[in-house]
């Protein structure tokens, strides 16, 4: 079957000769999916959205999606995403790229903390690789940014060629990028050169060193206000770790003149490699809470996709990833957060409300919008009587697995987060709103998490972690906190319970992915928790001993 509608392709539907299996992600122009070969290759297949009134392609939006695929198609180089196949001419224009199952940077600096100079290095000489590959073909990218750039093991993948542009084509008027990595004369609607990659680029890594932008308040006020300060150069660049001042500084001078070029920028980052030449890949040169992330969601995304391909055709063969070698490392402990979630309705400690609000909205019409959301995610959040259990979401979704050494008792975690969250809005998250933010897909919004170390806990430890059907014969997972923790969980509920929604939420985390946001009304002081979310008991049992059940 042929797509040739505008709403989303079913798992099963076919765009052009690959069969899709699942959607990645949506915007206001297109869609992305999974999609499987006829040859089993498995790719990522971007479509353009037809319009809402008589169901066609706009012929500017065709012609702006032929220019993309054009542009993407002469870029060959081992650090971007190759572009398969494509047919911008089709009733929905869609175009296939090599599938990268790797987390972006900036998903990884938002769970993980900044990254440590001599890591930045390894990540910024693929990086710099890509914008040679790029500039060899007379683009400039335009849009270099941390959520585009996914670091896989072997190395960082610079993706979306949808604002790149010919080098010799002259454009003014138009601001395109995202203002917290543009460079000034980009911001200010001038025409953009290869220097304005090179800012750009300098501005990711300074993301990288930091966790924030290079200009000054960036997040801050209203989109013009920032708008303004990144075209007049407004830089705040303290917190930069001096070694690597010649790096990033150099990138982010305001002339674009006095830029280094990619090439010279090679150099520069080749003498740091070269000082090590047996470290290879992530494992040798990334810190292991950011190469664990990298595998786990490697394998995780790998299982999905395979997953996948099973519902569409139980008799494909699949690509499972092959287990790793050894005992997995643990990501580093308070310095990350990750995605969230809404909170649900229940009874708390003492006959309290536990009310939360998403993305979609307060009030009667938003808790009308947050029940639909509860009831997609399957899942309910309460305080059970006298606050001894809290009952939490659950996201639905393939697990991934963690392996544990089996002769350590109560083995000291590393990948488990809890944070408050700041703010929420709905659809997919931008870097107008300050990092740490996350998306949930299945909740529809993205969340921003506070960076405050009174604010979040890592639990170090658990007791007791079963799966077990309740009352109803639901399967829930049982877990208790050791003391130490117990306190900073309860410290941590007494902190959110006052709080006005969303920033009564906790968001919590396993390893790189949210696993609820429930809304506190009162401190949960019992030291055990639950977690619900419609399990089947493979699950749930999956789930458990990834949290570390015998």
């Amino acid at each position: 079957m042929q797509a040739e509608w505008t709403g989303a392709v079913r798992p099963g539907a076919r765009i052009g000769p690959y069969t899709v299996l699942a959607e990645l992600a949506s915007g206001g122009m297109g869609r992305v999916y999974l999609a499987r070969s006829p040859g089993g290759r498995t790719v990522a297949v971007k479509t353009l959205l037809a319009t809402a009134d008589g169901g066609t392609v706009a012929e500017a939006d065709r012609r702006r999606f032929a220019r993309e695929v054009a542009l993407a198609r002469r870029v060959r180089g081992l650090f971007t995403a190759s572009v398969v196949d494509a047919d911008a001419e089709a009733p929905v224009p869609w175009m296939a790229t090599e599938y990268v199952p790797a987390p972006s940077l900036r998903e990884l600096v938002a769970s993980q903390g900044p990254l440590p100079s001599g890591a930045l290095h390894w990540v910024a000489a693929g990086m710099v690789e890509a914008l040679v590959s790029i500039h060899a073909a007379g683009l400039v990218h335009r849009d270099v940014k941390p959520s585009n750039v996914l670091l896989p093991e072997d190395g960082p993948r610079l993706i979306d060629f949808g604002i790149s542009q010919a080098a010799d084509v002259t454009r003014t008027k138009a601001a395109l990028g995202t203002i917290a990595f543009a460079a000034p004369e980009q911001a200010r609607g001038e025409a953009t050169t290869p220097a304005s990659d090179v800012f750009s680029l300098g501005a990711t890594l300074f993301h990288l060193a930091t966790g924030r932008s290079p200009y000054r308040d960036m997040g801050q006020g209203t989109a013009i206000e920032q708008l303004v300060r990144a075209a007049e150069g407004d830089l705040d660049l303290t917190g930069l770790p001096g070694e690597l001042d010649g790096l990033v500084l150099p990138c982010l001078a305001l002339d674009p003149a006095d830029r280094p070029t990619p090439h010279e920028l090679l150099a520069r980052v080749g003498a740091v490699l070269a000082a090590r030449p047996q470290a290879r890949g992530a494992t040798d040169w990334l810190p292991p809470g950011w190469s664990t992330a990298i595998e786990q969601h490697r394998r995780r995304r790998t299982e999905e996709a395979d997953e996948a391909v099973r519902r569409v055709d139980p008799e494909a063969a699949t690509e499972s990833a092959p287990p790793a070698a050894g005992r997995t490392r643990r990501l580093p402990g308070p310095s990350g957060t990750g995605p969230s979630g809404t909170g649900a309705s229940g009874t708390g400690p003492s006959g309290t409300g536990l009310s939360g609000t998403g993305p979609s909205g307060t009030g009667a019409a938003g808790e009308a919008r947050g029940s639909r959301l509860r009831r997609r995610a399957g899942a309910v959040v309460a305080a059970l009587i006298g606050g001894a259990v809290a009952l939490f979401a659950l996201e639905s979704g393939v697990l991934s697995f963690l392996r544990e050494d089996d002769s350590a008792p109560n083995p000291v975690r590393q990948d488990l987060r809890l944070a408050l969250v700041e703010q929420n809005r709905p659809g997919q998250c931008t870097d107008e709103l300050p990092p740490p933010t996350f998306h949930s897909a299945k909740l529809g919004g993205c969340y921003r998490i506070s960076t405050r170390p009174e604010d979040r806990m890592s639990v170090r430890q658990l007791r007791q972690v079963r799966a077990e059907q309740d009352g109803t014969g639901a399967w829930v997972i049982t877990m208790a906190f050791d003391e130490g923790d117990g306190k900073r969980f309860a410290a941590l509920t007494g902190r959110a319970a006052p709080r006005e929604a969303p920033r009564n939420q906790i968001a919590i985390v396993l390893g790189d992915r949210l696993i609820s946001a429930p809304a506190i009304g009162s401190a949960i002081t019992g030291g055990e928790a639950q977690i619900a979310g419609a399990f089947t008991a493979t699950e749930a049992k999956a789930l458990a001993r990834e949290l570390g059940a015998r």
